[in-house]
C-alpha cells in the first residue's frame, strides 16, 4: 500500500470512477480511456498521478473517490514485491501491482526510491513519484 508520510497536505482530490471498479485504499489510480478513472495495473500504470485515500466498490459511472496527488513530492512508505537491496536506493522503480513496486524493474521508472524502511526482510522503501520523462 502507499502511504503518504510527508507532503500530503492539500493534495487530496475527488475523482470519478468507472462503475463496478474496486478501489483499494493506498491503491495507485490511473486514467482510463472512457474519461473515468481506475486502479493501475503494473502494466498499465506509466502515469500515476493519484492514489486512492479509500476502499470501495463503485455502483455507478462517475461515482466520486477520494484521492491524493501523488506529485509534488509526496513522499510515500510503499511494500515491495521482493525485499529490497541497498543497491535500489537511488534507483527508479516500476509498479509491481496497484499497491506495491518492484524495486527491480525499470521500465516505467515512476517511482524514485530515496531509502528502505526498516529491515530489508520487511519489504518496505520510502520515495516519491517522479516527474517528467520517468513518468511519461
Amino acid at each position: 500500500m502507499f502511504n503518504p508520510v510527508q507532503y500530503d497536505e492539500g493534495k487530496t482530490v475527488v475523482l470519478p470512477f468507472s462503475t463496478g471498479e474496486t478501489v483499494v485504499r493506498g491503491g495507485a489510480v490511473v486514467a482510463d480511456t472512457d474519461g473515468y478513472y481506475i486502479m493501475g495495473a503494473s502494466s498499465t500504470a506509466t502515469d500515476v498521478y493519484y492514489i486512492a485515500l479509500e476502499t470501495v466498490t463503485t455502483t455507478a459511472d462517475g461515482q466520486e473517490v477520494l484521492c491524493l496527488r501523488t506529485h509534488d513530492k509526496v513522499i510515500f512508505e510503499v511494500d515491495t514485491d521482493a525485499d529490497p537491496a541497498r543497491t535500489d536506493v537511488g534507483t527508479l522503480a516500476d509498479l509491481a501491482s496497484v499497491t506495491t513496486i518492484n524495486p527491480d524493474a525499470s521500465t516505467n521508472d515512476l517511482f524514485y526510491i530515496e531509502d528502505i524502511v526498516g529491515a530489508t526482510t520487511d519489504r518496505k522503501v520510502r520515495g516519491f513519484f517522479v516527474d517528467g520523462v520517468g513518468n511519461s
